[in-house]
């Protein structure tokens, strides 16, 4: 504790020169000397007032008066027709001004924009506090009536029924086939991916297996008395109490703990150090039998199917779950 006294009362002066350096406005030569307002970027004298405001611009973030009349106009600004606008707006919006424009581009750009268009009158303003009847009207309702962007974003967050939405959608742009012929080959698609999912799960059900069957079987074996005696008999045969020491089931707990804590505190330390090794793989970016599972499946679905994007064939495989 002395030493970190000592440390901590040698770090102080720099500390206090080093912030109070920092927080120090830093003001341009040209301004040295002059007392300029805050608020009109005027000074005393009358050389460049131009220049002044543009200086005041520049360094006058750590002037209250500056920062309050910012705030000022941000708060008339939200208040005002702008601030009715939803995020959904302002980035259709963007999108709509960033987009080529028929007449300067070629076809492709013309369906673009009115791709773009057509997302736009998906998009309602919210007016009030509460939404209108318009906007209730155009709530997309499920996955195939969601536009492309919304899709997108939620294929980013793994949602395997946005991912299956992107890839019927790619099918009917590469097989230019209608929604319903594409629902049906993404049906097949899908056929094709459950194919060998219980060979894959094998490895799970065993665990579970075992892990109920374990819990399940140490009840009996350590409380009962005819399981313990027959337990006792076969595979320990070691002392047996007193009737008296047995007449309850608490008195036959104490008596099958002698054999029964070994093998149970050694399977909990094993399973506790396999699941320490598991987190250590994990952060070597190994990855686990459930990964390399998926990746094959993956890998199987774009070698059967290579007319289709094989990042969307990937994503929507990975995504499926076993059940």
């Amino acid at each position: 504790l002395p030493v970190d006294v000592i440390m901590f009362a040698l770090r102080s002066p720099s500390l206090l020169i080093s912030t109070a350096f920092r927080r120090a406005p830093k003001i341009p030569p040209a301004m040295l000397g002059r007392r300029i307002d805050c608020v009109s970027g005027t000074g005393t004298d009358n050389n460049n007032v131009n220049l002044q405001q543009q200086q005041v611009r520049n360094y006058g973030r750590t002037c209250p008066a500056v920062r309050g009349q910012a705030a000022k106009k941000k708060r008339a600004a939200s208040s005002g027709a702008e601030s009715s606008k939803t995020m959904n707006e302002y980035s259709t919006t963007a999108i709509i001004a960033d987009a080529p424009s028929p007449t300067s581009t070629s076809t492709g750009g013309a369906s673009e924009a009115m791709t773009v268009a057509s997302i736009a009158n998906l998009k309602v303003a919210m007016d009030g506090t509460e939404p209108t009847m318009e906007i209730a009207k155009s709530m997309p309702i499920s996955f195939k009536s969601m536009d492309n962007i919304s899709l997108l974003t939620l294929s980013a967050l793994k949602v395997e029924q946005a991912r299956a939405e992107m890839l019927r959608r790619h099918i009917m742009t590469v097989d230019n086939v209608p929604y319903a012929e594409a629902c049906r080959k993404f049906e097949e698609i899908a056929a094709e991916n459950r194919k060998g999912m219980l060979f894959h799960t094998i490895p799970y059900k065993l665990g579970i297996t075992a892990a109920l069957g374990g819990g399940v079987l140490s009840v009996p074996l350590c409380f009962h008395l005819p399981t313990v005696h027959w337990f006792n008999e076969r595979f320990v045969t070691t002392d047996i109490p007193e009737p008296q020491d047995l007449e309850t089931w608490l008195e036959v707990g104490s008596w099958a703990w002698n054999w029964m804590e070994p093998p149970l505190g050694q399977i909990s330390f094993f399973l506790l150090c396999l699941q320490f090794a598991r987190a250590q793989i994990a952060n070597m970016g190994v990855r686990p039998y459930t990964a390399r599972m998926k990746a094959m499946r993956a890998k199987k679905i774009v070698a059967i199917y290579p007319q289709y994007d094989a990042t969307l064939l990937s994503n929507y495989s990975k995504s499926v779950t076993y059940y």
